[in-house]
């Protein structure tokens, strides 16, 4: 089914879009302009595509073309068409056009012979150095090597001393017992509580208990809501306090190894320790109300209490634990109910921040709180900003003087030091007076900067004697005990209305309002909430409304080599491979006497202007000048969302057109976009050409291979190394061919990994119903081959991508455009074996409540949707796998290799599921550190599988597959996904080094920067969600699927 067929079905519950307006505008500028949107060089190896002429005009004087007139109340807006047939016949008349446009610019030449011309031979790139425009030494065959590790934990017995491992990690277990027992224990106190303020037999006690019953059996009452926020947060929220046990955790650890336990470097850690836990118990001063925390800056107001009982209320701090990836979940729901969580540990030591260029985690909040510093100064400019700027700036300030103040007198050192009063004389009030004018609020924010920036308060000493004790001791090889705690995670009935009428008048036995239909106010009740989860000793509480026992463990882990080890050979297959260059570039304006100079308006950047102008390739600029002042000044202004829409239609669609000319060749694009400033610089222009890129390599993947590259330009130190690995990672989705230097074979002849995501593109904030929201779903294809006359060589494939845009119901339940690629597959390749990666289905959630994200719903994964995708394919074998990371230090910073654990035994050390749900059966890590500036812990992969949730056939499957280590089917799949993620390298390598697997293989599909995260930004001041990928996906159905 076509995506035109799917939403023909509007929903009423979702606004309607217009795009006829908007595209009857395009077709009138192409049709009257005198600009020809083609431009074909004089010699012919270069076509322009002048798309950003025709948006930058359309958006500069057609301000009010609004495809949305709804504006309230919603989340995401981009496909759900009043009228998807003609929204789709207008699109087929641009390209039309488009074509006639073509042929003109390329007369008399016919445009096949004039994209035949500029085409490539990608043997012509193959050159023995690497370097601009596309020159690449696609005939280096570096072999490379892969080890095999053990695993000691505290569950091994006789573990070594460490002394030889050449990896650690500290891992953090974490389990939650008396779930079922918590909605009972709250319903009782309630009813408690009711008997407790009001009198025997009165009509008040009746009221109350009539309410109690009413929100009992409402699924959106107060009381279901706080259930609701309760199981989302309680975790996180949880994890803010075990921060400090971390520390503390670190703080024995040295102890018990070294001889001088009263070094100065351990005291600055126990400082850190002790001022930590002063916050929180300031916070928790059940003797201060909730007013007593309000403090303001320019008109924005926040409360200390409530910002300080958030999960991530230290992380901005330069030195602070975070807890990363799920290696392992289980849960429970017989009698000993629990749900238990096997995290990483990262350490958070002062890194730089890209972003800003800044060197450390310490500049970059300094930076912040400055109030004259630049960066400061413009988010308060930006009017969509400046509101969370306001809050950052306010927590943020208070948490730094309270880590970091002294006692100016000298009497009290740092670490027995509570800097609360100062605090509150100095800082609390200046932020809570209203007569205190702007000036004066300037000059407290300076003056605590200057504080801490310069040498009275002595921050950066202190920090980077930290830093530093920190990472020595990390990296040291002694095992550190295994710790046990147990705690209690109470609900403290201060959360309570404690008079009769104010419950009856409002409706409500809670303090706060969790009823409010208004998403806004809602989230933030949500956050005031957490203010009354409160971590203490595990014993009974007469202030508790119900509680949850919680017991935590640290544990550190560590990697051994062992003798085996699995040797290949790599080589590019390109042959008969067609390059089709695009390049994205920036130009500027030329003033007056340069244009008398030159003879020409516009100058292209010097990079393109060396190693591209005379280049075969498809050109197409931007004026990033007047892009930076005008159109993405205001990046929700009605010019920034129509720039976007026009310039992302018209550039997929001319591009579209020429690739058409050449469906007949076996093609590659590969998109090339310049950066001035950085690869992660925040300006709006930076991140949209990012995201534009992204969406249409994934969107014309559909049809031939292509892929998108960005460099930065503006830093000359580095500048060749970046360009090899820019190219590198330009052509990392070419076919690669893999021998097998061992004894191995591969038992399987075919494979095909298929990885699937979704993201929201149509929806309302308060939906009465998910299923009325419309999501993109898409995804990508690898297929893995064996040589049939060579029995050791196998060939990886990137096949292609797919999008599709579903109503979301479908989603988890029958994902038709995922059946129609395995179909495909099935039918006409003759593919049997399917490894099937989609999102993990670990949440961080205690299961308190049944909902999407409960642990039952396995979204993609699901028993319904593996039915589904298996119907009428008896002898289809459908493996289904996901994958997550979490951190781990190189103890030895010589070694750059790549290791593997294979042992689905030995990786029960690490997450050992009673229920057997889930099975790690595979990790991976490299010795290669991505950042060394922001950080020294690497990554492991981690990938699990899903068992007894499936039908016995089913799971049969899985355990021959994956889990089975005496099954030479296992081997098999184990090797080749191993080799996928060595087909993915991405960093360039001279002969003599030995190349290292990219870890994470999906991070352009699934992740913080993956393509869902980076095709949506947000238009109008309301923040309303356009998904880039999902309307180019509705385009290109318009002129294929027709």
């Amino acid at each position: 089914m076509t995506d035109q067929h799917i939403l023909q079905e509007t929903f009423d519950s979702l606004p309607k879009l217009d795009y006829i307006p908007l595209l009857d505008a395009i077709l009138k500028e192409l049709k009257a302009t005198n600009t020809p949107i083609f431009q074909l060089s004089s010699d012919q190896n270069r076509l322009l595509i002048r798309a950003y002429d025709f948006a930058d005009k359309i958006a500069t004087e057609n301000k009010t073309l609004n495809p949305l007139t709804q504006t309230t109340g919603i989340r995401a807006a981009t496909v759900n068409f009043e009228d998807a047939a003609k929204f789709c016949d207008k699109i087929r008349q641009i390209q039309e056009l488009l074509k006639e446009k073509l042929n003109l610019a390329c007369q008399p030449e016919s445009p096949e012979n004039i994209l035949a011309n500029i085409c490539s031979d990608l043997g012509e790139f193959n050159q023995k150095k690497e370097d601009l425009p596309f020159n690449y030494d696609f005939n280096k065959q570096s072999p490379f090597t892969s080890k095999r590790l053990t695993i000691e934990n505290s569950f091994t017995p006789n573990r070594s001393n460490g002394s030889d491992a050449i990896i650690k990690a500290h891992h953090f277990n974490i389990r939650f017992t008396g779930l079922a027992d918590f909605q009972d224990n709250l319903s009782e106190y309630i009813r408690h509580h009711i008997n407790t303020i009001t009198d025997e037999n009165s009509s008040e006690r009746q009221d109350l208990n009539g309410l109690f019953n009413e929100l009992l059996t409402r699924p959106d009452s107060s009381l279901n809501n706080l259930r609701s926020i309760i199981d989302q947060e309680a975790l996180p929220r949880l994890l803010r306090d075990l921060k400090i046990d971390y520390l503390e955790y670190l703080k024995k650890g040295w102890k018990k190894t070294h001889s001088n336990a009263n070094s100065p470097d351990l005291t600055l850690l126990q400082t850190l320790i002790n001022r930590l836990k002063i916050v929180i118990e300031y916070v928790n001063n059940p003797n201060l109300d909730n007013a007593h925390y309000d403090i303001t800056y320019l008109g924005e107001t926040v409360n200390l209490r409530t910002v300080f009982s958030q999960s991530d209320a230290f992380d901005s701090l330069p030195i602070i634990p975070d807890y990363e990836g799920v290696i392992g979940e289980s849960y429970n729901r017989n009698s000993n109910n629990f749900k238990e969580f096997n995290l990483g540990i990262r350490l958070k030591l002062n890194g730089s921040v890209s972003a800003y260029n800044e060197k450390s985690s310490l500049d970059y909040h300094i930076a912040e709180i400055d109030p004259t510093s630049p960066r400061h100064r413009e988010y308060l400019q930006n009017s969509h900003k400046a509101k969370s700027f306001k809050t950052r700036v306010l927590k943020n300030v208070c948490l730094y003087y309270l880590i970091f103040a002294i006692d100016e007198t000298g009497n009290t050192p740092d670490e027995e030091y509570n800097p609360i009063l100062q605090f509150e004389q100095e800082v609390l009030r200046g932020f809570q007076s209203h007569q205190t004018n702007p000036e004066a609020i300037t000059q407290l924010l300076l003056t605590i900067k200057n504080k801490i920036a310069d040498s009275a308060w002595e921050v950066n000493r202190k920090v980077n004697r930290l830093n530093s004790f920190l990472q020595d001791f990390l990296l040291q090889k002694t095992v550190l005990n295994y710790e046990q705690k147990i705690v209690k995670l109470r609900l403290h009935k201060d959360i309570l209305h404690q008079k009769p009428m104010d419950i009856i008048n409002s409706q409500n036995f809670f303090k706060i309002n969790l009823d409010d239909d208004d998403t806004s106010r809602s989230r933030s009740s949500a956050r005031e909430a957490l203010a009354y989860l409160k971590v203490g000793e595990n014993q009974l509480s007469q202030d508790s409304l119900a509680s949850l026992e919680v017991t935590f463990t640290f544990d550190d882990v560590r990697y051994f080599t062992v003798e085996e080890e699995q040797k290949f050979a790599l080589r590019y297959n390109i042959d008969g491979i067609k390059a089709l260059p695009v390049v994205f570039y920036p130009i500027r304006k030329l003033n007056a006497e340069d244009i008398k100079k030159t003879g020409k308006k516009i100058k292209a950047h010097p990079l393109y202007e060396e190693h591209f102008q005379q280049q075969k390739l498809i050109a197409i600029y931007y004026n990033i000048t007047d892009l930076r002042a005008t159109i993405f000044q205001d990046n929700q202004s009605p010019e920034a969302r129509i720039y976007r829409q026009v310039f992302s239609l018209l550039t997929y669609l001319c591009i579209s057109v020429c690739q058409n000319l050449l469906k007949d060749q076996n093609l590659f694009i590969p998109i090339f976009r310049f950066h001035v400033q950085s690869t992660v610089d925040d300006s709006e222009d930076e991140k949209y050409l990012k995201t534009l890129t992204r969406s249409l390599a994934h969107i014309l993947r559909r049809d031939c291979l292509a892929n998108d590259q960005g460099l930065n330009t503006s830093e000359k130190k580095n500048f060749n190394y970046r360009v090899r690995n820019a190219l590198s990672s330009l052509y990392s989705l070419l076919p690669k061919r893999f021998k097998f230097n061992s004894d191995f074979k591969p038992q399987l002849d075919k494979l095909a990994i298929i990885v699937v995501s979704s993201w929201v593109s149509d929806a309302v904030w308060n939906e009465p119903d998910k299923n009325q929201r419309i999501s993109n779903i898409y995804g990508e294809i690898v297929l893995i081959e064996r040589d049939p006359d060579k029995p050791d060589v196998i060939q990886i494939n990137n096949f292609k991508t797919f999008s599709s845009n579903e109503k979301h119901e479908q989603l988890y339940q029958k994902p038709t455009v995922i059946r129609d690629e395995i179909t495909k597959l099935y039918e006409e390749k003759g593919y049997r074996h399917f490894l099937y990666v989609a999102k993990a289905p670990y949440s961080r959630r205690l299961g308190l409540i049944r909902s999407e994200s409960d642990p039952d719903s396995l979204f993609f994964m699901s028993e319904t949707v593996i039915k589904y995708l298996k119907d009428g394919k008896p002898d289809l074998k459908l493996y289904p796998i996901f994958m997550d990371t979490y951190p781990a230090l190189n103890l030895n910073t010589k070694n750059q290799e790549s290791f593997y654990i294979p042992d689905v035994e030995e990786l029960k050390k690490l997450s050992n599921d009673p229920s057997q749900r889930t099975k790690v059966f595979l990790n991976l890590f490299t010795g290669v550190t991505v950042d060394k500036k922001r950080t020294i812990f690497n990554s492991v992969v981690c990938y699990s599988t899903l068992l007894n949730i499936y039908d016995d056939d089913h799971t049969k499957d899985v355990i021959s597959g994956l889990l089975d280590d005496s099954s030479p089917l296992q081997k098999t799949i184990l090797n080749y996904i191993l080799l996928f993620h060595f087909s993915r390298y991405e960093k360039s390598y001279n002969d003599n080094t030995n190349i290292v697997l990219k870890l994470n293989p999906y991070s352009k599909l699934i992740g913080d920067e993956g393509l869902g995260t980076l095709s949506n930004f947000t238009y109008s001041p309301k923040n309303i969600n356009f998904n880039t990928l999902a309307f180019l996906t509705i385009v290109r159905s318009a002129i294929y699927d027709s």
